[in-house]
């Protein structure tokens, strides 16, 4: 049966990506047994994978119109702070530049609203997300005068394929540009934006001695003297208070005939939202999101009908 468990904790090992992330070693064992929960450090770490793996924009205010239909392929390339210990201790090896794939289809709706769907996944792991968003187009159409097309819009997602992360992000943005015809098939977008991004994030049951199989080897004693440790060594990160991330946007569609080609660029300034959690045993703690600086830069390439 060791064996067996043995055999099996090392082919999942040998199968998982660099950023398949292993979260029970945020939980450090004491003398006693117990616990002590990173819970800054899953604050953070929370925080940065809500930004790599959350939906971008990559369109500009402009709505598709009630006949319009639009898909594309945006590969974008992320940066992280992968030299800080929530991703040392938690990956295999995190690098400070991320590469992930978003996939994504719109649908223009009468009047100035637009429906879009797709997912997102995070290279050299198991990670996706399934994502959707809805927008409306305030204002456009003058594309003929100085006055740019202004809208609003709201996304979500949910993560899949992470084996101990629960995360959901919601996000809401505001949006301008204008487009600019050169001939009759080629057209210039620039545009630009502010996004809300908020990440709410969660963990299932954690074991912070995972080589330890109570079933087959038996109670694990504490170093304390105490006979069992092995239920005790078992933690949750519960959900915190939301985390906030600032995502201004700047970016250019460039459409020739059918064919469409987008280059957008985030610039996301470190976390800083505060959370209460309370501990294991009593007491409360007030925990800082401490993600660093990020940007994202993406180039897409899609069709618009």
């Amino acid at each position: 049966m060791t064996a067996l468990a043995a055999t099996y904790l090392l082919s999942t090992e040998a199968k998982a990506g660099k950023y398949d992330l292993d979260l029970a070693a945020l939980g450090e064992v004491q003398d006693d047994g117990t616990v002590t929960q990173r819970n800054q450090d899953f604050r953070s770490l929370a925080s940065e994978v809500g930004v790599l793996m959350a939906p971008k924009p990559v369109d500009p205010a402009d709505s598709l119109g009630l006949s319009g239909f639009a898909i594309s392929a945006d590969v974008t390339i992320n940066t992280l702070g992968g030299d800080e210990a929530y991703w040392q201790d938690t990956s295999r090896g995190a690098d400070n530049v991320a590469p992930t794939l978003q996939v994504m289809g719109r649908k223009g709706l009468w009047p100035g609203i637009e429906l879009g769907a797709g997912a997102t996944h995070l290279f050299d792991s198991r990670m996706w997300t399934i994502s959707g968003y809805g927008k409306i187009a305030l204002h456009e159409g003058f594309h003929h005068m100085p006055i740019p097309s202004i809208a609003i819009r709201g996304m979500f997602s949910r993560l899949l394929g992470a084996r101990d992360l629960d995360m959901t992000t919601v996000s809401a943005d505001i949006s301008i540009s204008h487009v600019f015809g050169v001939g009759k098939t080629f057209s210039i977008t620039p545009y630009g934006g502010y996004q809300a991004l908020m990440v709410f994030a969660r963990t299932g049951i954690l074991d912070a001695t995972p080589g330890h199989d109570e079933y087959a080897d038996g109670p694990l004693a504490c170093d304390n003297g105490d006979a069992d440790c092995t239920v005790q060594s078992e933690f949750v990160f519960r959900q915190q208070d939301v985390i906030v991330r600032h995502r201004p946007f700047v970016g250019a569609r460039f459409i020739f005939s059918v064919l469409r080609i987008g280059i957008e660029a985030m610039f996301v300034p470190g976390g800083g939202s505060t959370s209460d959690v309370t501990l294991i045993g009593g007491g409360l703690e007030t925990v800082t999101d401490q993600s660093g600086f990020q940007q994202q830069y993406t180039i897409s390439l899609g069709l618009d009908f």
